[in-house]
């Protein structure tokens, strides 16, 4: 077992700063997110894209469920093109 499956498992345990975690009727969903890239085929899921590697690249993370899950990274808003670049 790694240390994320270990955070995710155990309450007490606190998760990282950008760890997506799932919170039942979060007042903060990812569905509204400036960071969440909807998934054209079923909005419920989509790609969160807060995360960048130490040379600046986005790493994507899938979301499977973008109305019960958050993170500490939340922002709403709309992601404008300089946060892209």
């Amino acid at each position: 077992m790694t240390a994320t499956e270990t955070a995710v498992s155990t309450p007490d345990i606190p998760l990282p700063a950008t760890q997506m975690h799932r919170a039942d009727g979060t007042p903060r969903p990812c569905n509204v997110c400036k960071w969440q890239t909807p998934d054209p085929t079923d909005p419920a899921r989509g790609q969160c894209t807060v995360n960048r590697h130490a040379g600046g690249g986005v790493w994507k993370r899938w979301i499977r469920d973008a109305i019960n899950t958050t993170c500490s990274r939340h922002e709403e808003g709309k992601l404008s093109f300089r946060d892209h670049v």
